[in-house]
């Protein structure tokens, strides 16, 4: 068995582990200055990250959860006024979900709690090992994605 896939499999698990933990999401939200669900964070940040309006579908694709888990939870982000329904241009019958002003400066701040979290871990690293990181770190969220994409979709 190759050690160096064991140890990087064991890492990544330990990661995973520390940023899904409820204290590290009660601490991210008490950062953040906001009381929000876990889910809620991630559906404002992926909107921030998507920089458009989304459909629910492709909010639930990006998020790897089931579209009647995102509605729930859109509904409720639209009635504190963070998200709200948008026309698609694409198909005027069909709507999509936008960041508000106040939604987009929610995940902005979560966005930046987690951020420093990382820069503050890596704060010793060189600017090569920081580059380094990001490009592995980009590469192994698309290739992994996509090959479980491609094995769950199998069965």
């Amino acid at each position: 068995m190759d050690e160096d896939l064991n140890r990087t499999v064991s890492a990544f698990r330990a990661l995973v582990t520390t940023l899904n933990r409820a204290k590290t999401h009660e601490r991210l939200t008490e950062a953040a200055g906001v009381r929000l669900d876990r889910p809620d964070v991630q559906i404002l940040v992926h909107l921030l990250d998507a920089g458009e309006p989304r459909r629910i579908g492709l909010i639930a694709e990006g998020l790897q959860v089931e579209s009647p888990h995102v509605t729930r939870h859109v509904a409720a982000l639209e009635q504190r006024d963070l998200v709200e329904r948008v026309r698609d241009p694409d198909d005027g019958r069909a709507w999509r979900i936008a960041l508000t002003e106040e939604g987009a400066e929610v995940a902005s701040r979560c966005r930046k709690v987690t951020t420093d979290w990382f820069d503050g871990a890596i704060a010793g690293w060189s600017a090569a090992d920081r580059a380094e990181l990001s490009r592995l770190m980009g590469k192994l969220a698309e290739d992994l994605c996509s090959h479980l994409k491609d094995v769950i979709s199998v069965r």
